[in-house]
C-alpha cells in the first residue's frame, strides 16, 4: 500500500495545479468539486485496503486531466508516468508499456525525465517476463549515477531468473563496489552456481575450487560453498581437506550441521578415525539442538556399546530435547529388545504411526516465508531469498 501511496504523489501535484488553474472559472466549479471528492474517496478506499477500487478512481482522475489537455509539461509527465504505473499495478501491463514508451520517445521531455521513463519501462518488461528487453534498458541505466545501484540490483534478478551465473557474478561484483556488504550471501551463491557448471577435469576442478573460495571470501557463513568444496575433495580422495570443510559448517551455521553428517562419517571411516567423528558429534550436541546429531550419536553408541546403551542415551535426549525423530528411533530400539507378544505388537503399531506422521511432514522450511519442501533448496521458490530454507530438526520447542 505504501508503494501505491507514493505513486499518488504526482497525481496530487497535477491535481493541485489543475484545481488552482481552473478554480477561477465558475463553470468548472462542479468538476473541481467532483475531482476533489473522487480524490478523497480514492485515498479512503486505499486506506481501507480496497486497492482495486482506489486504482480505478485515480485512473479516472488522470484520464480526465489528460482529456482537458491543459496540464503543464512537468505535471503532465508525472501524471502520465503515474498512470502507467497504476496500470502495471493492476496487471494491465500492455497499457503501461504504451504510456511509458510514448514518454520515452517524446521530444517534449528532458533527458532526466526520459531516464525515469526508461526505468518504468524496464519494470513493465520485467512484469511480463521480457527479460531481454528489460536487460537492455537496465544496462543503459547502469551508466547513470542516480540509477546505477537500482539497475544493477534488477540485473542480478534477471540473471538469477535466466540462470546466467557468470553475468550475475559480474553485475553483483559491480554492485558490491557501490554498496558493500559484510556478508554478501547472493554473490556467494552465484559463485556456487557457476562452480556447478564446471566439469571434473583438473583445470575445471581448480577453477571450481577457486570460485568456491571466492564465495567464502564474500560470505564466511556460506555453508553451501563449504559443502561443495568438500564434495570436490571427496571425489579426489582428499578426505582430510574434506573433513576440514565439513566440520567448518558447525561454526558457519549450526542449523545445517545435519546436512554434513553422512559425508563426514564416510570421510572418517575412510581415514579410520570414527572416534574423531564421535568427538565432533559430542561437540555439535553441546552447541546446537539437532535431532540428526542425536541420532547419529546413538548409532555410534549402538555400534560400540550395544542397543541398550543407545536406548538409554536417547531416553536422556527425549527428556532434554523432545523430538518426533528421536521418539521414533527410541521405539525401534524398544522393539529390538522386547519379547514377542502384545506389548511388542503395540510398539510396532506405535512405531508405524509415528513413522507415518514423519513421512507426511516436510524436511525443510523457509524461515522467511514459511515455504516447505522435501529437499534442501538454497533459493526459496516462494520469496526468492537465498539461504532461508533450513532443515526442520524435529525438536519440540516449549
Amino acid at each position: 500500500m505504501l508503494e501505491l501511496l507514493f505513486l499518488l504523489l504526482p497525481i496530487a501535484a497535477a491535481y493541485g495545479w489543475y484545481m488552482g488553474h481552473r478554480s477561477a472559472r465558475k463553470d468548472q466549479d462542479n468538476i473541481s468539486n467532483k475531482l476533489s471528492r473522487d480524490y478523497v474517496a480514492g485515498v479512503n478506499l486505499l486506506l481501507s485496503n480496497q486497492r482495486e477500487k482506489a486504482a480505478d478512481l485515480f485512473l479516472d482522475i488522470l484520464q480526465k486531466q489528460e482529456q482537458e489537455n491543459n496540464i503543464e509539461t512537468g505535471s503532465q509527465f508525472e501524471a502520465e508516468l503515474t498512470l502507467g504505473n497504476l496500470y502495471r499495478s493492476r496487471g494491465e501491463v500492455d497499457r503501461a508499456l504504451r504510456i511509458h514508451q510514448a514518454l520515452d520517445r517524446s521530444p517534449n521531455y528532458t533527458f532526466e525525465q526520459k531516464l525515469l521513463a526508461k526505468q518504468q519501462l524496464a519494470k513493465d518488461f520485467m512484469a511480463v517476463g521480457f527479460y531481454d528487453r528489460a536487460e537492455s534498458l537496465y544496462i543503459l541505466l547502469v551508466d547513470e549515477p542516480n540509477y546505477a545501484e537500482g539497475a544493477l540490483q534488477q540485473l542480478t534478478v534477471i540473471y538469477q531468473k535466466t540462470k546466467e551465473w557468470k553475468k550475475a557474478i559480474n553485475v553483483a561484483e559491480k554492485l558490491a563496489k557501490i554498496a558493500p556488504q559484510k556478508n554478501n550471501t547472493a554473490l556467494a551463491h552465484y559463485y556456487c552456481e557457476y562452480s556447478l557448471t564446471l566439469g571434473s577435469d583438473e583445470r575445471e576442478q581448480e577453477q571450481a575450487i577457486n570460485l568456491l573460495q571466492q564465495a567464502l571470501n564474500v560470505s564466511k557463513t556460506s555453508v553451501r560453498a563449504s559443502l561443495l568444496i568438500a564434495e570436490r575433495y571427496i571425489v579426489n580422495l582428499e578426505y582430510k581437506s574434506a573433513v576440514q570443510n565439513l566440520e567448518n559448517v558447525l561454526e558457519q551455521n549450526a542449523d545445517y550441521v545435519g546436512e554434513v553428517l553422512p559425508a563426514l562419517k564416510y570421510c572418517y571411516q575412510e581415514l579410520n578415525q570414527l572416534d574423531n567423528f564421535e568427538l565432533f558429534l559430542i561437540r555439535a550436541s553441546q552447541i546446537c539442538r539437532n535431532s540428526a546429531v542425536d541420532l547419529a550419536l546413538s548409532d555410534l553408541i549402538a555400534e560400540k556399546d550395544g542397543i541398550m546403551a543407545a536406548q538409554s542415551k536417547l531416553y536422556q535426549q527425549l527428556g532434554q530435547n523432545p523430538s518426533t525423530f528421536i521418539f521414533h528411533r527410541f521405539i525401534q530400539y524398544q522393539i529390538d529388545t522386547a519379547e514377542n507378544g502384545r506389548a511388542k505388537d503395540s510398539l510396532v503399531l506405535l512405531h508405524k504411526m509415528v513413522g507415518d506422521r514423519i513421512a507426511r511432514g516436510f524436511s525443510y522450511r523457509c524461515s522467511n516465508c514459511g515455504y516447505q519442501t522435501h529437499k534442501l533448496l538454497w533459493n526459496c521458490p516462494a520469496c526468492q531469498r537465498w539461504e532461508k530454507i533450513k532443515p526442520i530438526t524435529g525438536i519440540e520447542h516449549n
